[in-house]
């Protein structure tokens, strides 16, 4: 049955097999493949190419399997000193997985990978349709239970397209399953993460109950990601050079592609995942808040309010999580006025590599230590936030 939410939902059941016979006979696909892993694809590819998947009774566990998995392997050995999953509680059960926003592909691979071999709980994700930027590229997200958020279009087009989401949403929840979404839209190139409140107003669009409860259904459960390097560091600082000096500047699909290729292929150091716990007794708590009046009576928060607050709560779970890499301390130690000189080495690589006209170096330099230094800044201010509540 045809639903209002399928030109956006994740490929199910023979939706998979085709799509994969698409994709492996698209020799944009093939080229990729080569240059991203240095091999051709397995034999198994090829069994799947001539239309066994059909028949298969789980062709996504056994895409998953055969080619998922090894290709997300390939990618943390070559690329990586390993991921870490760290849990403070059990992530069973249908949940929205909330993290910042690093790489614009493996956040969420990785947490999907991690997830589903540690604890057979594997979300599916929501990604910009931005990245569709070739039709294969687009069958193997959905293949991999990616649904599209759509960003474009007009004011009508926006509410709409919210609207179908948050129903496509309330459909996952409805079959038990879990879901991954960033706390944003889009990147945050300084590391600077934030909760868009307008994030969460779209996911409860579908829900009858009243805001608290719509959110709670949610399961909302915050998760930190680091990276010890981000490959891409020098791509979003001249970014942010370029916005500066043209503000109506906007990146191009090569260069969105470049990004993907440049996050998929370049060094990345040590990844940890932390999964904080579920937020939903801390928006009990919004449930009879109140705000003064301008007149001196207390009112209930306004929905805007509580989005507010309870983005205000997601960010903390989140700055609080983070498992710091040295490169973030260094940063920080750096903008405090301390000497470390291998992280100025490494900062001056990186701005090196930037091609930009004009380039101006002292901006570019403070990009890149406020990109690695935020996660450390913010983590000691909710740190100290929570032990001045503690102490009240």
């Amino acid at each position: 049955m045809k639903t209002e939410y399928d030109q956006i939902a994740a490929y199910e059941g023979r939706q998979i097999a085709s799509a994969a016979k698409r994709i492996l006979h698209d020799d944009d696909f093939n080229r990729w493949f080569r240059r991203t892993t240095g091999r051709r694809l397995p034999a198994a590819a090829k069994f799947l190419a001539v239309g066994a998947l059909r028949v298969i009774p789980n062709p996504l566990r056994f895409l998953d399997y055969k080619l998922t998995l090894q290709f997300l392997n390939t990618i943390i050995r070559k690329s990586t000193d390993g991921v870490e999953l760290v849990c403070s509680t059990r992530p069973d059960g249908s949940r929205f997985f909330m993290t910042n926003h690093r790489d614009i592909i493996l956040d969420a691979a990785f947490l999907s990978k991690e997830l589903r071999e540690k604890y057979d709980n594997r979300p599916y994700l929501g990604v910009g349709n931005n990245l569709f930027g070739k039709p294969w590229i687009e069958d193997l997200m959905r293949i991999n239970r990616c649904f599209a958020v759509i960003r474009n279009g007009g004011p009508r087009e926006v509410v709409h397209n919210a609207q179908v989401l948050s129903d496509y949403i309330a459909h996952i929840r409805h079959k038990g399953e879990s879901f991954w979404m960033a706390q944003r839209e889009g990147r945050a190139k300084d590391s600077n993460d934030t909760t868009q409140p307008s994030v969460l107003k779209m996911l409860t669009l579908a829900s009858e109950d009243n805001l608290i409860s719509a959110l709670q259904e949610l399961r909302i459960t915050p998760v930190s990601i680091t990276y010890e390097y981000d490959p891409c560091d020098y791509l979003k600082a001249r970014e942010m050079q370029a916005k500066r000096d043209n503000p109506a500047y906007k990146k191009t699909a090569k260069e969105d592609m470049l990004n993907m290729q440049t996050g998929l292929n370049g060094q990345k150091g040590h990844i940890s995942l932390v999964v904080t716990e579920c937020i939903n007794s801390e928006l009990e708590t919004l449930r009879n808040a109140t705000r003064m009046s301008e007149d001196g009576t207390k009112v209930p928060l306004s929905k805007n309010e509580i989005l507010r607050e309870a983005a205000a709560i997601i960010d903390h779970h989140i700055h609080s999580g983070y498992k710091l890499a040295w490169t973030n301390i260094a940063a920080m130690n750096i903008l405090d006025g301390q000497s470390e000189p291998e992280m100025e080495k490494y900062i001056q690589s990186r701005i090196d590599k930037i091609q930009i006209e004009h380039p101006d170096t002292t901006f570019l330099r403070e990009c890149l230590l406020e990109m690695y230094a935020n996660p450390a800044i913010n983590q000691r201010k909710a740190l100290a936030a929570a032990e001045k509540q503690t102490a009240l």
